[in-house]
Protein backbone atom coordinates (compact mmCIF):
# COMPACT_ATOMS: atom_id res chain seq x y z
CA UNK A 1 0.00 0.00 0.00
CA UNK A 2 1.37 3.39 -0.63
CA UNK A 3 0.98 6.04 2.04
CA UNK A 4 1.20 8.99 -0.28
CA UNK A 5 -1.51 11.03 -1.58
CA UNK A 6 -1.45 13.47 -4.48
CA UNK A 7 -0.97 17.24 -2.76
CA UNK A 8 -4.52 17.97 -4.36
CA UNK A 9 -5.76 15.62 -2.26
CA UNK A 10 -4.84 16.64 0.79
CA UNK A 11 -6.85 18.42 3.45
CA UNK A 12 -5.38 22.02 3.65
CA UNK A 13 -6.28 23.51 7.01
CA UNK A 14 -4.64 25.74 9.77
CA UNK A 15 -0.71 24.61 10.20
CA UNK A 16 -1.70 24.95 13.92
CA UNK A 17 -5.16 22.11 12.77
CA UNK A 18 -2.85 19.91 10.82
CA UNK A 19 0.28 19.57 13.32
CA UNK A 20 -2.20 19.08 16.24
CA UNK A 21 -1.79 14.85 15.60
CA UNK A 22 2.15 15.64 15.55
CA UNK A 23 3.41 17.26 18.70
CA UNK A 24 7.18 16.79 18.62
CA UNK A 25 7.20 18.37 14.91
CA UNK A 26 4.85 21.42 15.92
CA UNK A 27 7.04 22.09 19.25
CA UNK A 28 10.11 22.06 17.20
CA UNK A 29 8.25 24.57 14.26
CA UNK A 30 7.89 26.96 17.18
CA UNK A 31 11.53 26.35 17.81
CA UNK A 32 12.73 27.28 14.59
CA UNK A 33 10.31 30.36 14.59
CA UNK A 34 11.92 31.63 17.89
CA UNK A 35 14.88 30.63 16.79
CA UNK A 36 14.90 33.14 13.37
CA UNK A 37 13.58 35.66 15.67
CA UNK A 38 16.23 35.65 17.82
CA UNK A 39 18.73 35.80 15.16
CA UNK A 40 17.31 38.69 13.63
CA UNK A 41 17.02 40.00 17.24
CA UNK A 42 20.67 39.71 17.88
CA UNK A 43 22.05 40.36 14.78
CA UNK A 44 24.17 37.48 14.13
CA UNK A 45 26.28 36.97 11.11
CA UNK A 46 25.67 35.15 8.05
CA UNK A 47 27.63 32.15 9.14
CA UNK A 48 25.97 31.97 12.79
CA UNK A 49 22.66 32.18 11.25
CA UNK A 50 23.37 29.04 8.81
CA UNK A 51 24.51 27.37 12.24
CA UNK A 52 21.20 27.71 14.06
CA UNK A 53 19.41 26.98 10.88
CA UNK A 54 21.13 23.65 10.43
CA UNK A 55 21.14 23.04 13.84
CA UNK A 56 17.13 23.14 14.18
CA UNK A 57 16.75 21.97 10.42
CA UNK A 58 18.66 18.49 12.27
CA UNK A 59 15.68 18.64 15.30
CA UNK A 60 12.79 19.02 13.02
CA UNK A 61 13.66 16.30 10.80
CA UNK A 62 14.18 14.04 14.40
CA UNK A 63 11.05 15.52 15.62
CA UNK A 64 9.29 14.79 11.76
CA UNK A 65 10.38 11.09 11.82
CA UNK A 66 9.44 10.29 15.54
CA UNK A 67 5.76 11.83 15.02
CA UNK A 68 5.41 9.38 12.20
CA UNK A 69 7.23 6.29 13.54
CA UNK A 70 3.89 6.95 16.35
CA UNK A 71 1.47 7.14 13.68
CA UNK A 72 2.69 4.49 11.32
CA UNK A 73 3.02 2.06 14.42
CA UNK A 74 -0.91 2.55 15.30
CA UNK A 75 -1.88 1.94 11.46
CA UNK A 76 0.56 -0.95 10.78
CA UNK A 77 -1.15 -1.93 14.26
CA UNK A 78 -5.00 -1.23 12.65
CA UNK A 79 -3.86 -3.37 9.27
CA UNK A 80 -1.99 -6.28 10.99
CA UNK A 81 -5.13 -6.79 13.11
CA UNK A 82 -7.55 -6.39 9.59
CA UNK A 83 -5.19 -8.74 8.34
CA UNK A 84 -5.38 -11.76 11.21
CA UNK A 85 -7.92 -11.07 13.36
CA UNK A 86 -7.31 -13.87 15.66
CA UNK A 87 -4.43 -12.52 16.17
CA UNK A 88 -4.03 -11.28 20.30
CA UNK A 89 -2.02 -8.30 21.43
CA UNK A 90 1.33 -9.53 22.91
CA UNK A 91 3.96 -7.68 24.78
CA UNK A 92 5.43 -4.01 23.73
CA UNK A 93 8.94 -3.20 22.71
CA UNK A 94 11.51 -0.55 21.89
CA UNK A 95 12.17 -0.26 18.39
CA UNK A 96 15.10 2.24 17.69
CA UNK A 97 17.04 2.98 14.46
CA UNK A 98 19.65 5.62 13.31
CA UNK A 99 18.74 8.14 10.25
CA UNK A 100 20.91 10.98 8.74
CA UNK A 101 18.75 13.16 11.15
CA UNK A 102 19.96 10.86 14.62
CA UNK A 103 18.37 8.35 16.63
CA UNK A 104 14.51 7.31 15.98
CA UNK A 105 12.57 5.55 18.77
CA UNK A 106 8.55 4.16 19.07
CA UNK A 107 7.76 1.76 21.29
CA UNK A 108 5.84 -0.72 19.35
CA UNK A 109 2.72 -3.00 20.03
CA UNK A 110 3.65 -7.06 18.82
CA UNK A 111 0.91 -8.87 18.63
CA UNK A 112 1.00 -13.36 18.25
CA UNK A 113 -1.26 -15.37 16.20
CA UNK A 114 -3.19 -17.15 18.28
CA UNK A 115 -2.46 -18.21 22.15
CA UNK A 116 0.87 -19.88 21.05
CA UNK A 117 1.28 -18.62 17.71
CA UNK A 118 4.29 -16.52 16.14
CA UNK A 119 4.95 -13.40 17.24
CA UNK A 120 3.99 -10.38 14.58
CA UNK A 121 5.97 -7.48 14.37
CA UNK A 122 3.61 -5.33 12.53
CA UNK A 123 5.47 -1.89 12.50
CA UNK A 124 9.08 -3.26 11.83
CA UNK A 125 7.89 -5.54 9.26
CA UNK A 126 5.68 -3.35 7.25
CA UNK A 127 7.86 -0.04 7.67
CA UNK A 128 10.65 -1.95 6.70
CA UNK A 129 12.70 -0.50 10.26
CA UNK A 130 15.35 -3.03 11.48
CA UNK A 131 15.69 -2.95 15.23
CA UNK A 132 19.30 -0.74 15.92
CA UNK A 133 19.51 -0.12 12.47
CA UNK A 134 20.61 2.17 10.01
CA UNK A 135 18.24 3.72 7.58
CA UNK A 136 19.02 3.38 3.59
CA UNK A 137 20.04 7.11 3.77
CA UNK A 138 22.66 7.05 6.54
CA UNK A 139 24.06 3.89 5.56
CA UNK A 140 24.44 5.76 2.02
CA UNK A 141 26.01 8.28 3.76
CA UNK A 142 28.65 5.79 6.07
CA UNK A 143 29.35 3.69 2.67
CA UNK A 144 30.39 7.30 0.61
CA UNK A 145 32.70 8.35 3.78
CA UNK A 146 34.07 4.76 4.03
CA UNK A 147 35.18 4.32 0.33
CA UNK A 148 37.22 7.29 0.87
CA UNK A 149 38.69 7.75 4.26
CA UNK A 150 40.06 5.41 7.03
CA UNK A 151 36.77 3.63 8.89
CA UNK A 152 37.89 5.90 11.81
CA UNK A 153 38.34 9.11 9.81
CA UNK A 154 34.89 7.89 7.95
CA UNK A 155 33.21 8.25 11.42
CA UNK A 156 34.47 11.39 12.40
CA UNK A 157 33.61 12.70 9.18
CA UNK A 158 29.89 11.92 9.93
CA UNK A 159 30.23 13.56 13.66
CA UNK A 160 31.45 16.71 11.67
CA UNK A 161 29.09 17.30 8.98
CA UNK A 162 25.70 15.36 10.40
CA UNK A 163 25.93 15.80 14.27
CA UNK A 164 25.94 12.05 15.11
CA UNK A 165 28.08 9.83 16.53
CA UNK A 166 28.36 6.38 14.94
CA UNK A 167 30.69 3.73 16.08
CA UNK A 168 33.56 2.72 14.28
CA UNK A 169 32.46 -0.67 13.34
CA UNK A 170 29.14 0.54 12.27
CA UNK A 171 31.33 2.06 9.25
CA UNK A 172 33.23 -0.75 8.39
CA UNK A 173 30.07 -3.25 8.11
CA UNK A 174 28.13 -0.96 5.49
CA UNK A 175 30.72 0.07 3.57
CA UNK A 176 31.91 -3.37 3.08
CA UNK A 177 28.23 -4.88 2.81
CA UNK A 178 27.49 -2.65 0.41
CA UNK A 179 30.57 -2.95 -1.49
CA UNK A 180 29.96 -6.43 -1.89
CA UNK A 181 26.52 -6.03 -3.18
CA UNK A 182 27.29 -2.93 -5.57
CA UNK A 183 27.79 -3.94 -9.77
CA UNK A 184 31.18 -2.48 -10.50
CA UNK A 185 30.26 -3.39 -14.17
CA UNK A 186 27.05 -2.35 -16.68
CA UNK A 187 25.51 -5.44 -18.19
CA UNK A 188 25.00 -3.11 -21.35
CA UNK A 189 26.91 -0.72 -23.28
CA UNK A 190 26.78 2.35 -21.27
CA UNK A 191 28.36 4.81 -23.91
CA UNK A 192 27.46 4.96 -27.92
CA UNK A 193 29.29 2.45 -30.21
CA UNK A 194 32.93 3.95 -30.26
CA UNK A 195 34.91 3.72 -33.51
CA UNK A 196 38.31 3.78 -31.55
CA UNK A 197 39.01 2.99 -28.31
CA UNK A 198 42.07 3.47 -26.39
CA UNK A 199 42.47 0.50 -23.70
CA UNK A 200 44.84 0.17 -21.20
CA UNK A 201 46.03 -3.06 -18.54
CA UNK A 202 48.47 -2.77 -15.47
CA UNK A 203 48.81 -4.71 -12.28
CA UNK A 204 49.34 -3.13 -8.95
CA UNK A 205 50.26 -4.11 -5.58
CA UNK A 206 48.04 -4.29 -2.31
CA UNK A 207 48.40 -5.16 0.97
CA UNK A 208 46.91 -8.04 2.54
CA UNK A 209 46.61 -10.19 5.04
CA UNK A 210 47.24 -13.82 4.94
CA UNK A 211 44.33 -15.92 4.87
CA UNK A 212 42.96 -17.23 8.45
CA UNK A 213 44.51 -14.06 9.95
CA UNK A 214 41.93 -12.28 12.68
CA UNK A 215 41.64 -8.78 10.78
CA UNK A 216 42.03 -7.10 14.20
CA UNK A 217 44.82 -9.22 15.16
CA UNK A 218 48.08 -6.76 15.86
CA UNK A 219 50.54 -9.86 16.67
CA UNK A 220 52.08 -12.35 14.70
CA UNK A 221 50.23 -11.53 11.74
CA UNK A 222 51.29 -12.84 7.98
CA UNK A 223 51.56 -10.32 5.52
CA UNK A 224 52.16 -10.49 2.04
CA UNK A 225 51.36 -8.40 -1.19
CA UNK A 226 48.67 -9.11 -3.82
CA UNK A 227 48.51 -7.42 -7.26
CA UNK A 228 45.52 -5.70 -8.36
CA UNK A 229 44.92 -6.06 -11.94
CA UNK A 230 43.39 -2.97 -13.45
CA UNK A 231 42.10 -1.80 -16.41
CA UNK A 232 40.94 0.87 -18.28
CA UNK A 233 38.62 1.79 -21.63
CA UNK A 234 37.74 4.80 -22.88
CA UNK A 235 36.22 6.04 -26.65
CA UNK A 236 39.17 8.42 -28.52
CA UNK A 237 36.82 11.19 -28.73
CA UNK A 238 35.60 10.95 -25.17
CA UNK A 239 36.73 12.21 -21.52
CA UNK A 240 34.97 9.48 -19.94
CA UNK A 241 37.26 6.48 -18.82
CA UNK A 242 35.74 3.15 -17.51
CA UNK A 243 37.79 0.83 -14.91
CA UNK A 244 37.34 -2.61 -14.18
CA UNK A 245 39.49 -4.36 -11.22
CA UNK A 246 40.28 -7.68 -10.02
CA UNK A 247 42.31 -9.62 -7.52
CA UNK A 248 41.78 -12.74 -9.60
CA UNK A 249 43.93 -14.35 -12.05
CA UNK A 250 44.85 -13.23 -16.03
CA UNK A 251 41.88 -15.14 -16.64
CA UNK A 252 39.62 -13.13 -14.94
CA UNK A 253 41.57 -10.07 -15.71
CA UNK A 254 41.12 -10.77 -19.50
CA UNK A 255 37.16 -11.29 -19.14
CA UNK A 256 36.58 -7.98 -16.74
CA UNK A 257 38.73 -6.32 -19.55
CA UNK A 258 36.45 -7.18 -22.06
CA UNK A 259 33.34 -6.00 -19.94
CA UNK A 260 34.88 -2.64 -19.51
CA UNK A 261 35.86 -2.03 -23.31
CA UNK A 262 32.04 -2.80 -23.56
CA UNK A 263 30.95 -0.46 -21.54
CA UNK A 264 33.11 2.44 -22.86
CA UNK A 265 31.13 1.40 -26.66
CA UNK A 266 33.18 -1.45 -27.72
CA UNK A 267 31.21 -3.47 -30.82
CA UNK A 268 32.63 -5.74 -33.22
CA UNK A 269 33.44 -2.55 -35.70
CA UNK A 270 35.75 -0.90 -32.78
CA UNK A 271 39.26 -0.70 -33.53
CA UNK A 272 41.25 -0.82 -30.10
CA UNK A 273 44.68 0.56 -29.29
CA UNK A 274 45.91 -1.33 -26.52
CA UNK A 275 48.87 -0.20 -23.95
CA UNK A 276 50.32 -1.55 -20.82
CA UNK A 277 54.29 -2.81 -20.26
CA UNK A 278 55.63 -5.63 -21.58
CA UNK A 279 53.92 -8.23 -19.49
CA UNK A 280 53.33 -11.41 -21.57
CA UNK A 281 50.06 -12.03 -19.27
CA UNK A 282 49.19 -8.26 -20.75
CA UNK A 283 49.61 -9.22 -24.05
CA UNK A 284 48.06 -12.67 -24.28
CA UNK A 285 44.73 -11.31 -23.11
CA UNK A 286 44.35 -8.61 -25.28
CA UNK A 287 45.08 -10.92 -28.46
CA UNK A 288 42.25 -13.23 -26.74
CA UNK A 289 39.84 -10.08 -26.56
CA UNK A 290 41.05 -7.83 -29.32
CA UNK A 291 43.71 -9.05 -31.74
CA UNK A 292 41.37 -9.02 -34.66
CA UNK A 293 40.35 -5.66 -34.27
CA UNK A 294 43.56 -3.81 -33.41
CA UNK A 295 47.07 -4.15 -32.26
CA UNK A 296 48.97 -3.80 -28.85
CA UNK A 297 51.57 -1.19 -27.70
CA UNK A 298 54.23 -1.46 -25.09
CA UNK A 299 54.82 1.35 -22.97
CA UNK A 300 56.91 3.74 -24.06
CA UNK A 301 58.07 4.51 -20.78
CA UNK A 302 59.07 1.01 -19.74
CA UNK A 303 60.85 0.65 -22.96
CA UNK A 304 63.35 3.77 -22.17
CA UNK A 305 63.81 2.34 -18.96
CA UNK A 306 65.45 -0.38 -20.03
CA UNK A 307 67.45 1.68 -22.73
CA UNK A 308 68.30 4.05 -19.69
CA UNK A 309 70.12 1.24 -17.43
CA UNK A 310 71.92 0.28 -20.36
CA UNK A 311 73.45 3.61 -21.43
CA UNK A 312 76.16 3.99 -18.57
CA UNK A 313 77.68 0.72 -19.75
CA UNK A 314 77.72 1.50 -23.40
CA UNK A 315 77.81 5.87 -24.08
CA UNK A 316 80.97 7.29 -22.87
CA UNK A 317 81.18 9.22 -19.67
CA UNK A 318 78.94 12.00 -19.49
CA UNK A 319 77.31 11.24 -22.36
CA UNK A 320 74.72 8.74 -21.33
CA UNK A 321 71.65 10.93 -21.79
CA UNK A 322 72.46 11.94 -25.05
CA UNK A 323 72.93 8.24 -26.07
CA UNK A 324 69.47 7.43 -24.46
CA UNK A 325 67.95 9.97 -26.30
CA UNK A 326 69.15 9.26 -29.52
CA UNK A 327 68.27 5.48 -29.11
CA UNK A 328 64.43 6.87 -27.95
CA UNK A 329 64.35 8.79 -31.25
CA UNK A 330 64.70 5.65 -33.44
CA UNK A 331 62.28 3.96 -31.28
CA UNK A 332 59.87 6.92 -32.05
CA UNK A 333 60.51 6.18 -35.88
CA UNK A 334 60.25 2.67 -35.53
CA UNK A 335 64.14 2.05 -35.63
CA UNK A 336 64.21 -1.06 -33.86
CA UNK A 337 67.14 -2.76 -35.90
CA UNK A 338 69.26 0.42 -34.68
CA UNK A 339 68.56 0.11 -31.52
CA UNK A 340 69.34 -3.27 -31.42
CA UNK A 341 72.67 -3.08 -33.00
CA UNK A 342 73.57 -0.46 -30.42
CA UNK A 343 72.60 -3.10 -28.08
CA UNK A 344 74.22 -5.74 -29.57
CA UNK A 345 78.31 -4.68 -29.50
CA UNK A 346 77.81 -4.50 -25.74
CA UNK A 347 76.16 -7.84 -24.30
CA UNK A 348 77.31 -8.92 -20.88
CA UNK A 349 78.45 -12.52 -20.41
CA UNK A 350 75.08 -14.61 -20.31
CA UNK A 351 76.85 -15.50 -16.77
CA UNK A 352 76.02 -12.58 -15.51
CA UNK A 353 73.23 -11.83 -13.25
CA UNK A 354 72.97 -8.34 -13.65
CA UNK A 355 72.52 -7.58 -17.05
CA UNK A 356 71.04 -4.60 -17.93
CA UNK A 357 72.03 -4.05 -21.83
CA UNK A 358 71.42 -7.88 -22.05
CA UNK A 359 67.97 -7.20 -20.19
CA UNK A 360 67.51 -4.24 -22.62
CA UNK A 361 68.03 -6.02 -25.95
CA UNK A 362 66.01 -9.18 -25.24
CA UNK A 363 63.20 -6.80 -23.66
CA UNK A 364 62.85 -4.76 -27.06
CA UNK A 365 63.98 -7.93 -29.38
CA UNK A 366 60.91 -10.14 -28.38
CA UNK A 367 58.69 -7.11 -28.79
CA UNK A 368 59.40 -6.16 -31.78
CA UNK A 369 55.28 -5.99 -33.03
CA UNK A 370 54.28 -4.08 -30.16
CA UNK A 371 56.58 -0.88 -30.83
CA UNK A 372 55.05 0.55 -33.38
CA UNK A 373 55.29 4.05 -31.82
CA UNK A 374 55.56 5.94 -35.43
CA UNK A 375 51.72 4.35 -36.28
CA UNK A 376 50.64 5.31 -32.99
CA UNK A 377 51.33 9.13 -33.11
CA UNK A 378 50.63 9.48 -37.03
CA UNK A 379 47.31 8.22 -36.01
CA UNK A 380 46.98 10.56 -32.75
CA UNK A 381 46.73 7.63 -30.17
CA UNK A 382 48.87 7.86 -26.75
CA UNK A 383 52.42 5.63 -26.67
CA UNK A 384 52.22 5.61 -22.99
CA UNK A 385 49.93 3.91 -20.19
CA UNK A 386 49.72 7.30 -18.06
CA UNK A 387 45.78 6.77 -18.05
CA UNK A 388 45.49 3.13 -16.12
CA UNK A 389 48.28 4.26 -13.73
CA UNK A 390 46.92 7.31 -12.90
CA UNK A 391 44.32 5.15 -12.38
CA UNK A 392 45.59 2.83 -10.01
CA UNK A 393 46.42 6.18 -8.03
CA UNK A 394 42.94 7.57 -7.61
CA UNK A 395 40.83 4.16 -8.26
CA UNK A 396 43.34 1.94 -5.80
CA UNK A 397 45.62 3.25 -4.03
CA UNK A 398 44.45 6.41 -2.39
CA UNK A 399 42.09 3.90 -0.26
CA UNK A 400 43.69 0.84 -0.14
CA UNK A 401 47.27 1.69 0.30
CA UNK A 402 46.70 4.12 3.50
CA UNK A 403 49.32 3.79 5.62
CA UNK A 404 49.36 1.42 8.12
CA UNK A 405 45.83 -0.54 6.40
CA UNK A 406 45.91 -4.17 5.35
CA UNK A 407 43.34 -5.81 3.64
CA UNK A 408 41.43 -9.40 3.95
CA UNK A 409 41.01 -10.38 0.23
CA UNK A 410 36.76 -10.40 0.45
CA UNK A 411 37.11 -7.06 2.19
CA UNK A 412 39.61 -5.69 -0.39
CA UNK A 413 37.29 -6.55 -3.03
CA UNK A 414 34.36 -4.99 -2.02
CA UNK A 415 36.29 -2.04 -1.46
CA UNK A 416 37.66 -1.95 -4.98
CA UNK A 417 34.25 -2.33 -5.97
CA UNK A 418 32.94 0.45 -4.36
CA UNK A 419 35.96 2.13 -5.86
CA UNK A 420 35.57 1.15 -9.56
CA UNK A 421 31.90 1.49 -9.48
CA UNK A 422 32.20 5.28 -8.56
CA UNK A 423 35.17 5.83 -11.36
CA UNK A 424 32.34 4.31 -13.64
CA UNK A 425 29.56 6.52 -12.57
CA UNK A 426 27.48 3.71 -11.59
CA UNK A 427 27.27 5.05 -7.84
CA UNK A 428 23.61 7.06 -7.86
CA UNK A 429 22.32 4.10 -9.81
CA UNK A 430 22.92 1.76 -7.02
CA UNK A 431 21.46 3.92 -4.23
CA UNK A 432 18.27 4.38 -5.99
CA UNK A 433 17.96 0.68 -6.10
CA UNK A 434 18.59 0.79 -2.67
Amino acid sequence: MNDELPVSKLKRGSLDGRFGLHPRSYDQLQAIADMMEASIAAGCSADEAERRAVEQVQKLGQALLSDWAQQAQEQSLDQARVQQPEAIQHSKKKVSWWTSFGRIEVREQLLRLGRRGKVWRPFCRGRGVSNRGYSGRLQRVLTDFGADQAFAAASAKVLEHYGIEVPVGAVRRYTLQHGKAIAVLADRIVEKPASQLISEMDGSMIPVLEPGTAPDQRKGKTLFWREVRLCSARAADREQTYYGATLGSAEVAGWVWQQTARMAGLTDLTRVHGLGDGALWILEKFNDNFARQGSYLVDFYHVSEYVAAAAPLIAPAGREQEWRRRQQGRLLENQIPKVLRSLKGHLEPETLKEAPVRAAFNYIDKRRKQLNYAGARKAGLPIGSGEVEGGHRHVIQQRLKLSGCWWREVNASAMLNLRTARANKLWNNYWAKN
